[in-house]
Parts: C-alpha cells; structure tokens; sequence
C-alpha cells in the first residue's frame, strides 16, 4: 500500500524526458537545434550566393557550367569564401546531427559523413578547378594542374559523403515505425544524387545541361535534410502539451 501511495504522489512525467528517441525532437537542446540550423542556414546563403553570382558573371552559363567555376576569374574570391564558409557550417551541422540521431542506426556514420562532405567544401574553395568550357572568357583548356586535380578529387568525396548519407538514414527510417515510409525517399535521394552526378560526369563536367545536373545531385540531398529537419521540428512542438499526440504524460489516464 505505501509503494502504491508513494507511485499515486509521484509527478507524472512527459513521454522522453528520462531518455530521449532519437528523431523526434523531443529533449533535443537548443544547443543542438542551433547546429542543425548552421547547417541549413549555410545552404540557403551558398545558393543564393552562386545564383546571384552566376546571373551577374560575363560569359558565365549556369546550365552547361559548374558551380566551381565561379571560383575562377578576378572575381573567383566570393566562390571561393561560399565553398569554405558553407563547408564549415556543415561540418558544425554535423554535431546537431548527432544528438537529434542518438540513439540508434546511423547516430555515428551520418554525422561523420556529413563531416567529411563539409571538409570536402572547404577544400574545394582552397584548391579551384581548371579552366574549362570557355570560362573565363578566353581561357584555354590546358594540362590538369596540381590544385585542379584536388578540388576534382574532393568534390568527389563531398558528393560521395553526401549520397552515402542518404542511404544511412534509408536504413535508420527502416528501423523506425513513424519514419518507415521516409526509407524510400531517403533511398531515391541518395540514388537520384548518384544518376546526376554521373550524367554531370558524362557530359565533362561542362557543356549541355552539365551545369543543371551537378546542382540537381547537391539539390537531392538538401531536400531529403530540409524535409527531415521540417519534420522534426514539426512533430516536436507538441511535445508536453496534454491531450496533444505525443504530449501524453505517462502513467495519465
């Protein structure tokens, strides 16, 4: 009787507030929801900043031309900022993932993906590319350079980083009742990323609509992040509000 006494007394508590699910939002701090926010605030300001730059550049086509060729040229210094100011938000993004993923599947490995694709940013915005496809006006395609050839190979580690991040988190929405229906779209994201970026590779990187699928590659991977956060930050705001889905209290009637 007085352990029943002692329970009936005892404070009811909100559904994860002892221990908290991973991607329900629920006990996430501020802390941790500033991160993630560094993480989507940079991709806003470096797509802004490569269309703004893109529409304004003599001689530059957006649809045939990569977004690292902006980094060439007199003016190649706003790219080259945009590539590492938007890496290194991703990689602090990267500690926000991990606290909304913990626990469970992909708590470890999408963070440090998404760390490495950030890393892979800052290098591209070190190192440019070569000159190709005609830009800048008059430049001529010459012998691979030293520093083109690593902002080549990082741009490959980023959008590796980026496509292997998709099919994690394919796997975690598999292993989560309320998120199962997102395994797909995680899964396509992280495929659709891998056709564009061949297409891209297909066409020399340069040429065509080269320019468009290198952006729809990078596109595919921060819709299936936006929608998740969205998500998220959704389902979260009912959390401890009584006779609201997911505010129950435990032990309520």
């Amino acid at each position: 009787m007085i352990n029943r006494s002692v329970a009936a007394r005892r404070p009811a508590s909100p559904v994860g507030a002892a221990s908290r699910s991973g991607l329900d939002g629920r006990g996430l701090p501020t802390r941790g929801w500033l991160l993630l926010a560094a993480g989507t605030a940079g991709g806003l300001l470096f797509t802004g900043a490569y269309l703004a730059e893109g529409v304004t550049r003599a001689g530059y086509r957006p649809l045939a031309l990569p977004i690292s060729a902006l980094s060439l040229g007199p003016d190649g210094w706003v790219q080259q900022l945009n590539f590492i100011v938007f890496g290194l938000l991703v990689c602090v993004s990267a500690a926000g993932w991990r606290a909304l993923l913990a626990p469970g599947r992909g708590a470890v490995a999408f963070p440090v993906l998404h760390a490495v694709a950030g890393l892979g940013l800052v290098m591209d915005g070190l190192f440019d590319q070569d000159s190709s496809g005609g830009y800048p006006p008059g430049a001529r395609a010459g012998m691979p350079t030293v520093h083109g050839q690593v902002h080549t190979l990082f741009a490959m580690v980023t959008i590796t980083a980026l496509a292997g991040g998709c099919f994690v988190l394919a796997r975690r929405f598999a292993a989560e009742p309320a998120w199962r229906g997102w395994s797909v779209l995680a899964a396509a994201a992280g495929i659709a990323t891998i056709v564009f970026i061949a297409a891209f590779g297909a066409g020399g990187g340069h040429g065509g609509l080269a320019g468009l699928w290198e952006r729809a590659a990078g596109g595919a991977t921060s819709a299936l992040s936006l929608a998740v956060l969205a998500r998220v930050a959704v389902t979260s705001r009912g959390v401890g509000k009584p006779g609201r889905a997911g505010g129950l209290a435990v032990g309520a009637p």
